[in-house]
């Protein structure tokens, strides 16, 4: 494919309830037809979409101009991601994209020599607040004392993949994701972020406390189940300043609520964010290339530590 061609079609592979709530409505509004699906389920009907059971025939059978997204188990992507690589077909995968910095390192070579895309849906990125968090901590990360990341929720689906036990079907992967690569990309070390292994609640693997420090920059992480929906990032610096909003880690259109602490002043400020998942799909092929090396760069740091994370919690 040139890398200044539009993609004008997609094929989802995995067709639960994720990729039917967010992925194809986010395609649709993105004006790309799904011109094929790739499903265990040979009784699907989707207008307009070819329905595979054969990842390799999907290949084969579809436009050159397709573009394929991962919305399996982790479990699967690495094996998934490569024969769509060795195709040279461009590549979108769920988060996490990969469990092992192996994996990571072996599929973004793979990607940058046949030249296609390979990106991780962290969509979170496209909302504008996370990005302003983003370069406020790489500006003033000097003045920071604590970063604070929660990312909790009530409960889980039924019957998905999450009730088997291993890395890759846990909540640790499934959400850790998003903090470690926020705190990647922000330019901070993760190599001293530590799983705290002396809480019941990290033996039965349903919600996990990181700790470490970054610099002179204290971490704390808590995701897993809770008693409530908690999705929230605060910011701390040395002069006693604040700065926090929720939900963060979001990809749903709809209202952020941001608040300043500046010394006895409060303020609190609500944002309005589009969907995510359409912003990431509206965006050109030649985006997704210009900063592919950037990109995986950091999936290999977030994949090489949720592996080390997971080694820690006894997977």
């Amino acid at each position: 494919m040139n890398h200044s061609s539009k993609w004008d079609s997609a094929c989802i592979i995995g067709y639960g309830g994720h990729a039917k709530t967010k992925i194809l409505p986010a395609l649709q509004k993105a004006g790309i037809d799904i011109v094929g699906v790739v499903s265990r389920n040979p009784s699907l009907n989707i207008s307009g979409s070819k329905i595979f059971s054969s990842l390799k025939d999907a290949i084969l059978l579809l436009p050159n101009s397709t573009f394929f997204i991962i919305a399996t188990p982790p479990n699967l992507h690495y094996s998934q991601a490569k024969i769509l690589i060795e195709a040279k077909k461009d590549v979108f995968i769920e988060k996490p994209a990969f469990l092992s910095l192996k994996e990571s390192e072996e599929l973004s070579n793979l990607a940058l020599k046949n030249k296609v895309v390979l990106a991780e849906m962290l969509m979170y990125l496209e909302n504008q607040n996370v990005n302003e968090f983003i370069n406020l901590i790489k500006s003033k990360r000097n003045q920071i004392s604590n970063i604070e990341c929660y990312f909790e929720i009530p409960n889980l689906p039924e019957n998905t993949f999450r009730d088997e036990t291993s890395l890759g079907n846990s909540l640790l992967s499934d959400i850790a994701c998003y903090p470690l690569s926020l705190l990647a990309i922000s330019g901070l070390d993760l190599n001293n972020l530590n799983l705290i292994s002396d809480m019941q609640m990290i033996t039965d693997h349903k919600s996990f406390l990181i700790e470490g420090k970054s610099e002179e920059i204290d971490i704390f992480i808590q995701v897993g189940l809770s008693s409530n929906y908690h999705n929230k990032i605060k910011i701390k610096f040395r002069n006693g300043d604040e700065i926090s909003a929720e939900p963060f880690f979001y990809g749903r259109e709809g209202q952020i609520k941001i608040n300043n602490i500046n010394g006895t002043e409060k303020k609190e400020r609500i944002i309005y964010e589009q969907d995510a998942f359409e912003l990431m799909f509206k965006r050109h092929r030649s985006e997704w290339i210009s900063n592919q090396k950037y990109r995986l760069n950091i999936m290999k740091e977030t994949s090489k530590n949720i592996e080390r994370l997971g080694r820690q919690a006894g997977f």
